[in-house]
């Protein structure tokens, strides 16, 4: 029997009702599988939403520093709050959200994050430039967690947005940018709808900047009201046919652009200008330009980037969503089913505005970019005592310069960021690599499959997705038809040995069609340590909206789960499908697992690099090309280099012109060979 219970959920400018269903009268699966979202209506504010323009509203006095003729630097503050209600069913379990992530102008200053029933959390690193936040939790009745980031954003008015630039054809793109041109479930781009409106939008013109603000207006006059189909949705072609929140307005966007051969993708953000939500903009590829943000809801074209915090860069693959498969993107989700309800809020706060030249400020963003990928890849690892006494003083540093630059003391700030980047540099632990791998192209290898009813086959599949995620294989449930109903059945791992790390993290793909979200047909991951006791590491993962209206193609959507909790065991991991007395579809197929992580250091400490402490603070901006001076105090033998900033070296440089195009955009170092030794001078490169 399932009995269904309404949940209120805040999301993205809009109320989400959200139905939890329990699953009762069969003793393998758990006896809850949390909440159940449906999106059926809005807030009534959603209209004045639209009418949004000009500078956002900020939920605090916004306190300018400013200095004549400088480019402007904006201190941002984002808060959420995540509740889970209910006690969890083990003694520990954990929990995964989105915070502001690196993304251009934007760069994380720090994160802090309370909570009683906190034990520690880690960053999990998705695909580019993504990166999601695991929270291990100690069981209680009920928890609350809070978290807060800091954020510099630059300032970015695209005062140099040319006019005219032509409508692209495929094979003038950057492969790099391809991507964004895909079908997926929350951007149908071969939908009927979608093609009528993407070319009544576009007409007859050939200006990519013009086709960009007609989908800009055209998508803020799409009807706030979504309630008048049920079940209600948030992607392209329900928005265009029924009307949208924030989320289908931007799916929509995507669509448009998309069907007229322009990359688009969609951006979760935290807006200054509406608190307690997360909102859904996108931004679109621009030839020679770059990525230039919309605001579609409120048809604001370009977006400046200060006032809206971004959290989620989606890729193709979070366009078909596990957890709320209603053409919501995001990856929020517990380890746990035992919750009745899983409710978040998040605020984001103008706190003050700086003003210095474009050297200063592009120096300020690349060096808080810089460490905070150090104090995001080590944070709540195992290290040694050594490497923890650097991490803590690094952290250390960051702490000061994010007290000074709430001063407005960006000369100071900069100088403990400078240490922090020294101190980072110095815990130094073992790489990531690759721990465990299997693309299932030479047969099982150790995997094995039973239970009730068991459906698990490896092979190439001929139903559901058009192929294996990568090579020729895969695991499905049934690869030539849809499972049944009534099973209960796992895919288990060989024996993985997770012992003398300091880091782990499982990922894998995973394309899923099943009965509506994950209430009727789970499929969920488990871990052994013992081969006999499994617990779980996710939550029940749903599939498509089964509306049949709305068209669906699937795809592969890429998991990333921390196992920092298993590190020194040797494990199995289960994946375990369940399906119910009705109602069947394509089903659930795992392909690409993989572990990777860090190995323990031995504990033997390295010389700290000190190079970059002697370096001039005032660093200079370079774009392409490095030019070093011919003199005749460098020794003819000797050889100058480019470091980067954990001091190993990435380039050997000459004398005149060298091109550096390649390199990733950062702070690097400069050792120059001189007659009587040798200087090291701070560069950043910029795009």
């Amino acid at each position: 029997m399932k009995i269904k219970s309404i949940l209120l959920t805040a999301l993205a400018f809009c109320a989400i009702h959200a139905r939890s269903v329990e699953m009762a009268g069969n003793p393998w699966v758990p006896s809850a599988w949390g909440t159940r979202p449906r999106l059926v209506g809005l807030l009534p504010e959603g209209d004045a939403i639209r009418t949004a323009r000009g500078p956002a509203v900020s939920c605090q006095e916004e306190k300018p520093a400013s200095v004549d003729g400088g480019i402007s630097l904006y201190l941002r503050k984002v808060t959420g709050t995540i509740q889970l209600a209910g006690r969890a069913s083990s003694d520990t379990y954990q929990t995964y959200f989105h915070v502001p992530i690196p993304f251009h102008e934007q760069a994380p200053i720090l994160l802090q994050v309370t909570c009683p029933q906190l034990i520690d959390y880690r960053f999990l690193t998705e695909d580019p430039p993504n990166l999601m936040v695991a929270a291990r939790m100690a069981n209680a009745d009920n928890a609350v967690l809070d978290w807060t980031a800091w954020v510099l954003v630059k300032e970015n008015t695209y005062a140099d947005l040319p006019s005219y630039v032509p409508i692209p054809t495929p094979d003038q793109l950057p492969d790099s940018v391809k991507p964004w041109l895909e079908e997926t479930d929350c951007c149908q781009i071969t939908a009927p709808i979608v093609q009528f409106k993407a070319d009544s939008v576009r007409d007859t013109t050939t200006n990519l900047m013009k086709l960009a603000e007609d989908v800009s207006r055209f998508c803020a006059t799409l009807p706030a009201e979504t309630a008048s189909h049920d079940p209600g949705a948030c992607d392209a072609a329900y928005a265009l046919q029924w009307g949208a929140a924030c989320t289908g307005c931007a799916n929509a966007a995507a669509a448009l652009l998309r069907a007229n051969g322009i990359p688009a993708r969609v951006l979760l953000n935290v807006p200054v200008v509406a608190p307690s939500f997360m909102h859904y903009i996108i931004d679109y590829y621009v030839p020679g330009y770059g990525w230039v943000r919309m605001e579609s809801i409120g048809g604001i074209n370009p977006m400046p980037p200060q006032d809206h915090l971004v959290v989620r860069a989606c890729n193709p693959g979070d366009e078909f969503p596990l957890w709320q498969p209603y053409g919501v993107e995001g990856d929020w989700h517990s380890s746990d089913s035992a919750f009745g309800g899983w409710f978040f809020g998040h605020e984001a706060f103008a706190v003050l505005t700086l003003s210095d030249s474009s050297e200063q400020v592009d120096y300020a963003i690349a060096l808080t970019d810089w460490v905070f990928g150090y104090y995001s890849a080590y944070s709540g690892i195992r290290l040694t005592p050594a490497e923890s006494a650097a991490f803590a003083s690094g952290l250390g540093h960051q702490t000061d310069a994010l007290a000074r630059i709430q001063a407005s003391d960006l000369p100071g700030y900069i100088i403990d960021m400078e240490e922090a980047l020294i101190d980072y540099q110095n815990v130094n632990p073992a790489p990531v690599e690759t721990l465990f791998s299997e693309d299932f192209e030479n047969g099982p290898v150790g995997w094995t499959h039973g239970g009730s009813q068991d459906e698990w086959e490896l092979g190439t599949p001929t139903f559901g997705p058009a192929s294996a995620h990568s090579g020729q294989n895969c695991w499905g449930t049934n690869l030539d038809g849809p499972y049944a109903n009534n099973d209960d059945c796992w895919l288990q791992s060989p024996r993985i040995d997770l012992s003398r790390l300091a880091s782990a993290n499982l990922s894998f793909w995973i394309w899923n069609s099943v009965q509506d979200l994950y209430a009727y047909d789970p499929v969920w991951v488990e871990i052994s340590s013992d081969g006999t006791t499994f617990r779980q590491l996710t939550n029940g993962m749903g599939g498509v909206n089964d509306d049949p209206v709305i068209p669906s193609t699937g795809g592969w959507h890429h998991l990333v789960l921390d196992l920092v909790q298993y590190l020194g065991d040797t494990v199995r991991l289960r994946f375990r499908f369940w399906s119910d007395g009705s109602v069947v579809f394509a089903g659930s197929y795992i392909d690409d697992v993989r572990i990777s992580g860090r190995r323990a250091s031995t504990g033997i400490a390295e010389t700290p690099n000190v190079e970059a402490r002697t370096a001039n603070r005032l660093p200079t901006v370079v774009r392409g090309v490095l030019r070093l001076p011919a003199s005749a105090s460098i020794k003819p033998q000797a050889t100058s280099c480019l470091l980067d900033a954990c001091g190993r070296k990435v380039l050997d440089l000459l004398p005149g012109p060298n091109d550096v195009w390649t390199l990733a955009p950062g702070v690097y170092f400069v050792r120059e060979a001189q007659a009587q030794a040798k200087t090291v001078r701070k560069i950043i490169l910029t795009k």
